[in-house]
């Protein structure tokens, strides 16, 4: 396997965008990544569209727009982690030499959902067992938090630092959904979703589109000279035999890619990490080995997540505030950390030098992508 790079990205930016289409998010996000790279779209030998929500060959769509090249292209959807997985697909493409320059881009749109109610005279429509059991993804984590509350004494407050912390960083990220900073007193005091988590616990569900290029890292200087991150390791991997699909699959997934890389997570820099609630952050800080296990809470207590502590956490501003448009959302990790990795993230930009970086994401159905980037 010869070493990868990531020569540049680009996105639309998340939000909800009623009059745009799916096809100009990708397109968007697409050119501006070619720019980032100083490549043309001729350049691109193969293409992988991480997308949940659209219909049929969205990729094929897009990259036909762009203009008729004759590249492979290949849909891929794993939950939330679906643009993580392109990515992967595109890593793979280059690394075993079947490419040598690769786009993985991720694109969604909000569906427009009708209202409907009974016909005049007919009953609701009962619910079967299953849907009447089955607990929504903000019941799931909110369970989890009333439990890691209960055993380890985290408390309302380090939930609420963390929902701080990100939308303190996704004010100072241009293509973020959420563009204003909040208080603790704001996140306790808002609309109650699932308790202990209100509102502003929870990501939003977003449109967007973002896109990352990588190529053979001996030919990087053809296009550039400015600083491409090596893909250090690239691991996917679903539920283990004891059926955590949470931190047990995280811990799996990160100790492979650890040992992969010949690194520990003492020596993260920054790390971008599924956040869709509040304590998502602290379950997976633990799971990563970034603190023992219960101490999560602790490491926003004391700032060592924020952009000056000594392993910042989505700097971007996470899912929570940053945005989750599902199928953009693990392509936009890997964008942040280029960016910060050549120093061009601005007034979020990570006082230390960012040297090693890591990118994760979990999707419903059990699945955890990690990746580790090295400058």
């Amino acid at each position: 396997m010869r070493e990868v790079v990531v020569i540049g990205a680009g996105f639309h930016p998340y939000g909800v965008f009623t009059d745009i289409s799916i096809l100009d998010f990708g397109k968007v996000a697409i050119r501006n990544a070619l720019k980032d790279a100083n490549m043309e779209w001729g350049d691109i030998e193969t293409a992988y569209c991480g997308t949940v929500q659209p219909h049929m060959s969205t990729g094929h769509q897009i990259c036909q727009q762009m203009g008729l090249t004759g590249i492979g292209i290949t849909n891929v959807e794993n939950a939330s982690a679906s643009g993580s997985s392109a990515f992967r697909e595109a890593y793979l493409a280059v690394a075993s030499e079947g490419s040598d320059v690769a786009l993985a881009m991720g694109v969604d749109k909000t569906p427009v959902r009708p209202k409907s109610k009974p016909r005049d005279g007919a009953p609701a429509k009962e619910k079967n067992a299953f849907q009447s059991e089955k607990k929504l993804p903000v019941q799931f984590f909110a369970a989890i938090a009333q439990q890691h509350m209960a055993e380890y004494g985290t408390t309302r407050d380090q939930l609420a630092r963390v929902s701080v912390k990100s939308h303190y960083n996704a004010g100072l990220n241009p293509n973020a959904h959420f563009q204003k900073a909040v208080t603790p007193a704001e996140v306790h005091e808002a609309r109650m979703v699932a308790n202990p988590l209100t509102v502003l616990h929870c990501c939003p569900w977003d449109d967007g589109g973002a896109a990352v290029i990588v190529c053979a890292k001996e030919i990087a200087g053809r296009y550039t000279d400015k600083t491409c991150p090596t893909v250090a390791s690239s691991v996917l991997k679903s539920v283990l035999a004891d059926g955590d699909p949470i931190s047990g699959l995280t811990e799996f997934t990160a100790n492979l890619a650890y040992e992969q890389a010949g690194v520990g997570p003492e020596d993260l820099d920054l790390i971008e990490l599924h956040d869709a609630f509040t304590i998502e952050e602290i379950i997976y800080s633990e799971a990563l080995g970034l603190c023992a296990k219960g101490e999560g809470g602790r490491l926003v207590d004391d700032d060592t997540t924020s952009l000056n502590g000594k392993h910042p956490i989505n700097s971007s501003g996470g899912l929570i505030s940053m945005g989750h448009p599902i199928g953009p959302t693990g392509v936009g990790q890997i964008a942040e950390i280029l960016w910060q990795m050549r120093g061009e993230c601005g007034k979020r930009q990570v006082q230390k030098p960012v040297r090693l970086a890591m990118a994760h994401m979990v999707g419903a159905g059990g699945v955890c992508v990690v990746h580790l980037f090295k400058t």
